[in-house]
Order: C-alpha cells, then sequence, then structure tokens
C-alpha cells in the first residue's frame, strides 16, 4: 500500500501483549481504525523479550494492519502492576529508551508528513524535543489526597509541571471528562480553545445488545480491568457479598482481568462466588458479555471507564457511586443506577446492593431492554469518535506537508 502520511502512537504497550486498562483500549482502537492511506507505527514495548528492538515489524490485528516498533522489554508481571519507585517506573523507562531511538524515529517521520498521538504527559517532553507535531488525550483528573497505587501520589507536583507543559505545547488536547475538561480550560485559559472533550470510545463492531440470559438467575456481575485502589475492591467485594446475603447466594461474580482479587482481605467471603476469568482481549470479553447481566463501578475516580462503555454497548446495565460523567451513559430510567453519593461507607454498600436488585428486577419484567441500553453509548461509538481523532490528525499532518513545501 501506498501511504501519503504517518501516524505515531507512542505509548508502552505491546499489541501481543496483555495490559489492560482504558488507554491500551484506546490504542488499539487507534490501530483498528487507522483510515486507509495513513501509515500507523505504534511505538511499543515488548513483552517476550525475543523481538529486537527498534525493528519495525509489520502487524495484522485488530482488524487493522500497522507498524510496530518495540523500544523497551517489559516482562509481562511488570505491565499490569503500579511501579512502588520512580526507577521501576515504566513510563520513565520508556522515555529513556525513546531517546535512544530517536534517530530512527527522526528519520521515520521526516519520510512524509506526519504527527504524533500521545497519552501521557510525559511524552510531550519527547515531542518538543524533536519537533513533532502531537494531539494529546488525557484521561482523567486524580486527586493526591485519594488512594493511588500509581507514583503520582508522591510526585504529584511533576506531575501538575507535566500537565502544564504538555498542554500548552499540544496541538490539540482531548479529555475524556467534561469536568477535566473544564478544569484544563480553567487552569489554562490560553488553550481553552484547542481543547475538546472526548471519551474513550467503545468498538461497536466487537461490542452489540444480545438477549440476557437466564433471567431466572442466578445474577452474574462482571468486573473488568485492573483492581487498582481508587477502584475500592474491596468496596466492590463487599457489595458482591451483600447481594450473596441477600439473595440466598444467587449470585456471581465475574472478573476479567491480570490483578489477583485473592489479595484482598474482603475477597474470601465472595470467592466460592466467583469466576477469574485471567486476562482476555476485547473480542473475548465481548463474547463473555452475552453471558452476563450487569456491570459495577464502585472507583473514587475515573476519567470515562471503557469497561462501562463497553458493558452499555453490549446492552448491559451498569450501576455505579457518584461519578459526574458518567450521568452523559447511565440514566436510571433506563440503563442502571447512578447514585447519589461516592463513599465507601456500609451504608452505600447496601445502597448500591439494593439498587443492584431493583434493576435485576426491572431487567427480568422487561422494563430494560438490551437495545435501549445500547443506544445510551451511541455517541461514543468508536465507528464515529475515531473518524474524529484521526480527522485532526490529518488537519496536522497537512500542515506539516505545507511546511515541507514551503522548506
Amino acid at each position: 500500500m501506498t501511504y501519503k502520511t504517518t501516524f505515531f502512537s507512542v505509548h508502552p504497550i505491546d499489541p501481543f501483549g496483555s495490559k489492560v486498562g482504558g488507554i491500551e483500549t484506546h490504542v488499539r482502537q487507534l490501530l483498528k481504525y487507522c483510515p486507509a492511506g495513513m501509515r500507523l507505527i505504534l511505538i511499543g514495548v515488548d513483552d517476550s523479550g525475543k523481538r529486537k528492538l527498534g525493528e519495525l515489524i509489520e502487524v495484522e490485528m485488530f482488524g487493522g494492519r500497522f507498524l510496530f516498533m518495540p523500544i523497551m522489554h517489559c516482562h509481562q508481571g511488570e505491565v499490569n502492576a503500579a511501579a512502588k519507585s520512580l526507577f521501576q517506573s515504566t513510563t520513565l523507562r520508556f522515555f529513556v529508551n525513546f531517546i535512544r531511538y530517536s534517530s530512527r524515529i527522526k528519520a521515520l517521520a521526516k519520510e512524509m508528513p506526519s504527527s504524533f498521538d500521545i497519552q501521557r504527559y510525559e511524552f510531550a517532553w519527547l515531542c518538543r524535543l524533536y519537533g513533532f507535531d502531537y494531539v494529546l488525550t488525557t484521561h482523567g483528573d486524580a486527586n493526591p489526597d485519594q488512594p493511588m497505587d500509581s507514583l503520582l501520589s508522591r510526585y504529584w507536583f511533576l506531575h501538575k509541571f507535566n500537565e502544564k507543559h504538555a498542554v500548552r505545547s499540544a496541538r490539540h488536547v482531548y479529555s475524556v471528562n467534561q469536568q477535566q475538561t473544564d478544569r484544563i480550560r480553567r487552569d489554562y485559559p490560553e488553550v481553552a480553545t484547542k481543547t475538546d472533550f472526548m471519551t474513550v470510545s467503545v468498538d461497536d463492531q466487537l461490542f452489540k445488545p444480545t438477549v440476557y440470559p437466564d433471567l431466572q438467575g442466578p445474577l452474574k456481575i462482571a468486573f473488568v480491568g485492573r483492581l487498582d485502589t481508587f477502584k475500592r475492591p474491596g468496596m466492590m467485594f463487599n457489595v458482591i457479598a451483600e447481594l450473596a446475603k441477600r439473595t440466598d447466594n444467587q449470585v456471581e461474580f465475574h472478573y476479567v482481568g491480570a490483578a489477583k482479587p485473592q489479595s484482598f482481605a474482603e475477597f474470601a467471603a465472595i470467592a466460592p462466588l466467583t469466576v477469574c476469568h485471567g486476562f482476555k482481549t476485547s473480542a473475548k470479553v465481548a463474547q463473555l458479555w452475552q453471558g452476563w447481566h450487569m456491570g459495577i463501578v464502585t472507583s473514587v475516580f475515573e476519567g470515562m471507564p471503557v469497561y462501562v462503555l463497553e458493558a452499555l454497548c453490549a446492552g448491559r446495565p451498569v450501576c455505579s457511586v457518584n461519578l459526574p460523567q458518567l450521568s452523559l451513559v447511565i440514566d436510571n430510567n433506563i440503563n442502571g443506577v447512578l447514585l447519589e453519593q461516592n463513599n465507601d461507607s456500609a451504608e452505600l454498600v447496601q445502597q448500591l446492593a439494593q439498587q443492584m436488585l431493583a434493576t435485576w428486577q426491572r431487567m427480568r419484567n422487561g422494563q430494560i431492554q438490551p437495545e435501549q441500553v445500547n443506544q445510551k453509548v451511541a455517541p461514543y461509538k468508536a465507528s464515529n469518535q475515531m473518524r474524529v481523532l484521526f480527522d485532526k490528525h490529518a488537519q496536522l499532518q497537512s500542515r506539516s506537508a505545507g511546511l515541507v513545501a514551503q522548506s
């Protein structure tokens, strides 16, 4: 194929690997939805330790074709765990290795008009250093006083410093929730006109509404993703335990992800009712949703959880503690419940369990239907949003082509 422009996606992900999360899902959708005529090069990592670093390989995956350049070997056990020290940070090591292979990356960028797509503030320094135009997608605010597994809790000042320079230098900024979008516009008025709200996208080619299985029970509740501290796994397990108490154990909890729920004390109470599926590809998760009934969210904060969008797109209602951005996709009368509060008190555990049972009853009565649940996420489907993002990059690449022509 003859390419006219190059799109660089820069993130420490192995397309063959098992790293999970909203950013990783976003990157995989970029790989899938990249338009014809635009060469996509993923600057990522190799989890296997076998691929030659700095070498391009052609990959057909996720329904698309792209080029992959690993610049760092990353042990599979590290990819889904948060670093405990700065020198264990995958982001820092990736940053250093990008510089190591910068001459190769610069040569590729000069072959044709190009632009870079980044998800981490730190990588903006690399784009500035080498003069690359970039679009930044930032995936949600956190509060340094809230529980976090990452190094952000100890290096918050560095995070804010990086944010300031990343948003100011970006050609365009997208934020995955409206609250953060408003906050960035308020904190940095000079970038307001180039900052837009755009959630992570749900792959509507994979996730489709299907008939609910066996509404006579048991109630099958699922959670997909990492069990970070800010997601309050303990509270989630307590809600499942409360549901089991109220239904005479007629409930199942399904966990998809590489984390170990057994490391949380609260999990012991629901271990006999739990199925741990391990890491699964998005295609497999889409199939699994056909056998489940409902999703649950107990997080302190989030961006726009891709897991929630996938559940809703699959026609499954979601019940959550209060996260303002979820009001965009959850309607208490149509596709789940969004509580008015967000804490991990015993009272809220009982309230969430009660609302989940009420939602379950409405599903059984036919008041909640898969197609109606699905329609609430129509604006956030990848088939719509990826086109917007790639169009923005096409504008930057056109600008790049004009500068080359003038020189």
